[in-house]
């Protein structure tokens, strides 16, 4: 059998795609909503005194290294942003080489139905594979992902605040 590739030549796929980390991830998703830290954070307070509380824990949301346990902020992100909690819990359990593709722009999968700018369904783009037609008629920018082996373990827990 002469001429067969060899196991390890049809394992190897090259470089694997850059890892998308849960924190980038969230913030992918909350600057392609075009919003700012305080913009997604105002629906979740009520009282001003809250704001701040509220802020600080969507600048968590996005800190290298943050996981929620559980996915019920994540969820309930949704009232400023579209996100995929299935998705965030791949990306901080799941190895980075099995991560799901996303837009490196966005943050957009394609199990998750968007419309671009003339309203078609948004597809991967020819121009550019790495990321969707949305960003690519937008023209946003590409995110420039950490490497495979940056990939903290830890999961820093939300802080409570205490009250007096």
């Amino acid at each position: 059998m002469t001429g067969a590739p060899s196991l390890f030549t049809m394992l190897d796929q090259g470089p694997s795609a850059p890892a998308v980390l849960p924190w980038d991830y969230v913030r992918m998703r909350r600057q392609a909503a075009g919003r700012s830290i305080e913009q997604a954070a105002r629906p979740y307070w009520h009282r001003p005194e809250h704001q701040a509380d509220v802020e600080r824990n969507f600048r968590m949301f996005e800190s290298v290294g943050f996981r929620l346990e559980r996915g019920f902020y994540v969820v309930d992100m949704s009232r400023s942003h579209p996100l995929d909690i299935d998705i965030y819990r791949q990306l901080c359990t799941g190895d980075p080489r099995r991560h799901p593709r996303l837009c490196m722009a966005c943050g957009w999968d394609p199990l998750t139905q968007s419309f671009d700018r003339y309203g078609d369904d948004v597809v991967w783009s020819a121009i550019d594979p790495g990321i969707c037609t949305a960003c690519e008629q937008e023209g946003r920018p590409r995110f420039e992902p950490r490497p495979d082996e940056f990939h903290p373990a830890s999961t820093i827990r939300p802080q409570r605040a205490v009250t007096t």
